[in-house]
């Protein structure tokens, strides 16, 4: 039977903690990002594969730059080069909104015709090595998605492993920190128990959902909301045993959450107190400190070039004071909690007649930790 690597999610383009440039001026997140990407590449390579699958939002959008586009491009020719034929679909982000505009992948499928390239909405089929890959890429709406999983099971071959491929999120994941704008989700039940094996796109992590069904997770972290406890790369299928080892990316960039209690500190004790705690995260993390019951008036008088002083080996130092109650009630004025906890009661007040309360809940908490990530 075959070999596929599969990976996806490496939102190319996408920047985190904006403001953080190289010498070139190029944000340096979004030069990890692609670091990745190659290694990933370089991965599928070395791993000698029948062919390899991408499992949609190569791009975090559907506009990409010329400098993103080109490096999938050099991507796609190194993996032609090797001689690997490949199924890539789309997913939420790199699916432009509107049918019928243009698509980066438009462009990627008129030059690769070892590809097969599944971003019109519809479901295609592709045969590697005796594998009968089925790929749904994303679509507009929940009831096309559906409508496009059964064009695929139509499409199963009697003999030999059928394989389907999607970029979705089922209900039966995990709690997750945020929901992504323009999500689609479907029970398990809805991939049709002809196929074999199912691989998954969209969720970061990598995740066994069941015998027959993975999620391959994503290339790298791209922020704290992302997992950042997970290890991040590809997976190796063998469509024979049903088997996906979890190859990691050893070049990803690590995220690092610790946490003060500073009740009672001083300035100085502050900065001395964040330098101790943070003595143990790796050079060049993305250090985010928990300041726990701080004192507002200690904590105005701290620069925050003195705490990105203090962990010196750290690319960027991102602090957030939690005040408390008592902190930040202003004699008999209202009380302030954490933008997060403003935002759920605020929430809480709003008329949401036709929306999902906890999709935006959990939309506010995404758009609160990237805001957060470029202007720290």
């Amino acid at each position: 039977m075959a070999r596929l690597v599969a990976f996806g999610d490496a939102h190319l383009g996408r920047s985190h903690l904006a403001h953080l440039r190289d010498e070139q001026g190029r944000n340096v997140r979004e030069e990890d990002f692609l670091r990745s990407f190659s290694w990933a590449i370089e991965e599928t390579i070395r791993q000698e594969p029948d062919g390899f699958l991408w499992l949609g939002d190569i791009f975090d959008h559907a506009r990409p730059t010329y400098r993103t586009f080109a490096h999938v491009l050099a991507g796609l020719q190194q993996l032609a080069d090797a001689g690997l034929p490949g199924v890539a679909i789309s997913g939420n982000h790199d699916t432009p909104r509107v049918r019928g505009t243009g698509s980066p992948y438009d462009a990627l499928e008129r030059v690769f015709p070892s590809v097969t390239f599944a971003w019109r909405m519809e479901a295609a089929r592709a045969e590697i090595a005796g594998v009968s890959v089925h790929a749904v890429p994303q679509t507009l709406a929940v009831d096309e998605l559906r409508e496009q999983l059964k064009v695929a099971s139509g499409a199963v071959r009697a003999d030999g492993v059928n394989l389907l491929i999607a970029h979705v999120a089922l209900t039966s994941l995990p709690s997750r920190a945020y929901r992504d704008i323009n999500e689609l989700e479907v029970e398990e039940s809805a991939f049709d128990r002809a196929f074999d094996l199912v691989v998954l796109g969209h969720y970061h992590a990598v995740q066994k959902i069941s015998k027959r069904t993975w999620y391959a997770g994503s290339t790298d972290t791209f922020s704290f909301a992302d997992s950042p406890e997970t290890t991040k790369g590809l997976v190796v299928v063998d469509t024979g045993s049903g088997a996906l080892e979890h190859v990691e990316n050893p070049h990803e960039r690590p995220l690092a959450t610790v946490s003060v209690q500073a009740g009672g500190m001083s300035a100085g004790e502050l900065v001395d107190a964040v330098e101790r705690s943070a003595k143990g995260t790796p050079d060049g993390a993305v250090v985010r400190v928990y300041l726990n019951q701080v004192d507002p008036a200690s904590f105005r008088q701290v620069a925050m070039e003195q705490f990105q002083e203090a962990v010196p080996r750290a690319l960027w130092v991102q602090v957030e004071p939690d005040m408390g109650a008592d902190a930040m009630a202003v004699q008999g004025g209202p009380t302030v909690g954490s933008l997060e906890q403003e935002w759920l009661a605020y929430v809480e007040l709003q008329d949401l007649a036709g929306l999902e309360r906890e999709r935006v809940v959990s939309l506010g908490a995404r758009f609160l930790e990237d805001a957060r990530g470029d202007t720290a």
